[in-house]
């Protein structure tokens, strides 16, 4: 991972509802937004402030995995305790 820093962004559109924070080696905030047309969740992972190498991570989750895109990699090989938590949380999500 490099040193460089970035921002995490939170999403602005409507729909989007924040459901946790995880404390790691940032403060990680995690925003999830239902759709209509599917059963998967569109979960946004985000920095509160700035974090190495990454601070925006968006993943899919359908209640038992995680979708197979690039962020949700990125997160098992540079962050795998911060992904752990996050399928912790969405898990506690969906018993709401």
């Amino acid at each position: 991972m490099n040193d460089k820093r970035y921002k995490g962004k939170p999403p602005r559109t409507d729909g989007w509802e924040q459901i946790s924070e995880i404390e790691q080696d940032v403060r990680w905030r995690l925003f999830v937004r239902q759709n209509a047309d599917t059963d998967w969740l569109t979960v946004k992972v985000v920095a509160a402030g700035r974090a190495r190498g990454k601070a925006n991570y968006w993943i899919g989750w359908n209640g038992k995995r995680f979708s197979q895109q690039t962020d949700t990699f990125l997160l098992m090989q540079q962050r795998p305790e911060l992904l752990h938590k996050v399928e912790q949380m969405l898990d506690a999500y969906a018993l709401i």
